[in-house]
């Protein structure tokens, strides 16, 4: 009897060991997804853009892409960058160099959109179009004294 509530026992604090490691394993993973969504510091002194920012180059974007084979696919912000992404159905035919030359001149918002780049402000716009991975696309960074 005493063996087999020994056993018993070894079990019981084997599975609380187990729950607990679980447990904790839960909570640390709980928390760095906190702390990647919330975690907005200044990096050398750079204020990352803010919610309304995002928003406000999404409905610029959105807009744009309404009708057609390109589909805006939403924009992200990474340290004081704005990244819009878009989708099209097949790789253009044009050297890389050519291709970002073409997102500066006929994607990026022109500086007459004055509403979306006094938003921006010191943040970067960067637009990226990409056929199947948004890792392996083309981008360009605008600038509001390309296009008028």
């Amino acid at each position: 009897m005493s063996k087999r509530i020994n056993t018993l026992s070894r079990k019981v604090t084997m599975l609380t060991v187990t729950l607990v490691m679980f447990t904790l394993s839960g909570c640390m993973q709980g928390n760095a997804a906190t702390d990647i969504e919330y975690t907005f510091v200044t990096v050398d002194g750079i204020i990352p853009p803010s919610d309304n920012t995002i928003k406000l180059v999404n409905s610029v974007f959105y807009k744009n892409f309404i009708g057609g084979d390109w589909r805006f696919k939403g924009s992200t912000r990474v340290n004081d960058t704005i990244n819009a992404y878009i989708q099209i159905p097949q790789q253009l035919e044009m050297s890389q160099s050519a291709q970002e030359n073409y997102l500066k001149m006929a994607i990026c918002p022109s500086a007459q959109n004055k509403a979306l780049w006094d938003e921006i402000k010191g943040s970067k716009l960067a637009v990226h179009i990409y056929t199947h991975k948004r890792k392996y696309s083309t981008f360009a960074i605008c600038d509001n004294s390309v296009r008028t």
